[in-house]
């Protein structure tokens, strides 16, 4: 079945349906909280996604994939979520912020200890704005095309193209003032490499 029928059955209350969707697309949605807030509240906001994709119905009508509806229901989730964790501290708007933290540090510490470019390449996207690091993870994580990634940001897909590049050079001046111009040339080249690098040893660590 596809992942519509499956949501459709799992509204009517086929539990087995619902097994099948959210083991489905699990992983790929606890990679997208994993790293900005922890392990737990990874979990937890995980769980949160598939719930609200089954409970409120009336907003998913299909005109996208099951998929990348998630996806624009776990971008929310995770900006609310930080958004809460930094009400006391009067920052901006969380979508324009990094997502530099103890919790953040600890991870990047404990996956690639012994990987000295990927670490410094996970700290300059999580220096970025939080739309950014999405932006380029679900690009090169997920394969999202530039349509679907339109859809998940709600954004006209016209404007997608010039987004990633935005998102890309900001990566680069990033990389670039922890590591210099030359190793910054050398880290974008090979971007996608590092990028499934870093995910296959995230799975390695969390599976």
């Amino acid at each position: 079945m596809d992942d519509m029928e499956l949501l459709e059955r799992w509204r009517g209350g086929d539990r087995h349906a619902a097994q099948v969707l959210i083991k489905r697309h699990y992983d790929s949605l606890f990679m997208f909280f994993w790293g900005k807030v922890g392990d737990q509240a990874s979990a937890d906001l995980t769980q949160d996604a598939f719930e609200t994709l089954c409970t409120d119905p009336g907003r998913f009508r299909g005109d996208s994939t099951v998929r990348t509806y998630l996806f624009g229901i776990a971008r929310w989730k995770l900006a609310n979520h930080l958004r809460r964790a930094r009400k006391m501290r009067n920052t901006t708007d969380t979508l324009d912020e990094g997502t530099e933290t103890d919790v953040v540090e600890r991870s990047i510490t404990s996956v690639l200890a012994h990987r000295e470019r990927e670490a410094m390449l996970v700290r300059a996207l999580r220096s970025l704005p939080l739309d950014d690091q999405l932006l380029l993870e679900l690009k090169d994580y997920e394969n999202l095309t530039a349509r679907e990634l339109a859809e998940v940001f709600e954004v006209p897909a016209g404007t997608m193209a010039g987004r990633i590049n935005r998102a890309r050079e900001r990566l680069r001046r990033a990389v670039r003032d922890r590591a210099g111009a030359t190793q910054a040339e050398q880290t974008m080249q090979s971007l996608d490499s590092y990028f499934r690098e870093i995910r296959q040893a995230v799975r390695d660590t969390t599976s």
